[in-house]
C-alpha cells in the first residue's frame, strides 16, 4: 500500500541526511572548513610551523624538502656530539684526507673505525655506524651503505 500523499511530500522536502539517504555523519559541520588556513591547522594551541604545513606556505619546509632524506640530522644533541668528538679525539683512528658531506656514498674500501662501546651507549643512534676521522671533522658513514649520514665538527 503506497504511503499517503501528504507523507511523500514531507519526503520529497527533507534533507538526504534526515530522510535516511545518507549515512549520519558522513558530512563535517560546517565550522571544520576553518580548521586550516593554508593548510595549517589554526586552532588554538597548534604549532605555527609544523612539519605537515605545505612547503608551499612554509619556508622551512620548502628547504627541508630539497635536502636528500640520507642527509637529514641524526638527532644527536650537542652532548652527545661532543662525547663523539673527544671519544675519537682520544682515540688511535687515522685521520684520512675524504672529502665529503653527508648523503654523499663512499667508494666500498674506504677505510672506516667503529665506534666504541662507550660511544653507543651514550649514542644509541650510532649503534650500526662507523666512522672516519679527517683534519677538521668526523663523518659518520652506514658501512653497510658506505653512505656519509652525518657530520661533527673536530674542534
Amino acid at each position: 500500500m503506497p504511503p499517503p500523499p501528504q507523507q511523500v511530500l514531507q519526503n520529497d522536502k527533507a534533507k538526504p541526511a534526515q530522510a535516511g539517504t545518507e549515512e549520519p555523519g558522513s558530512h563535517p559541520p560546517a565550522a571544520a572548513a576553518d580548521v586550516f588556513v593554508d593548510g595549517k591547522l589554526a586552532v588554538p594551541g597548534a604549532p605555527a610551523d609544523s612539519q605537515t604545513v605545505p612547503a608551499k606556505f612554509s619556508e622551512r619546509n620548502a628547504r627541508l624538502d630539497k635536502v636528500p632524506t640520507m642527509a637529514l640530522p641524526l638527532g644527536l644533541t650537542d652532548q652527545q656530539k661532543s662525547d663523539i668528538a673527544q671519544t675519537v679525539a682520544k682515540g688511535n683512528a687515522p685521520v684520512s684526507d675524504v672529502n665529503a658531506k653527508p648523503a654523499d656514498i663512499l667508494p666500498a674500501d674506504t677505510p672506516v673505525t667503529a665506534f666504541s662501546d662507550e660511544v653507543k651507549k651514550a649514542a644509541p643512534v650510532t649503534g650500526d655506524l662507523s666512522y672516519i676521522r679527517t683534519r677538521d671533522k668526523i663523518l659518520i658513514v652506514r658501512a653497510n651503505t658506505m653512505v656519509v649520514v652525518g657530520e661533527i665538527s673536530a674542534n
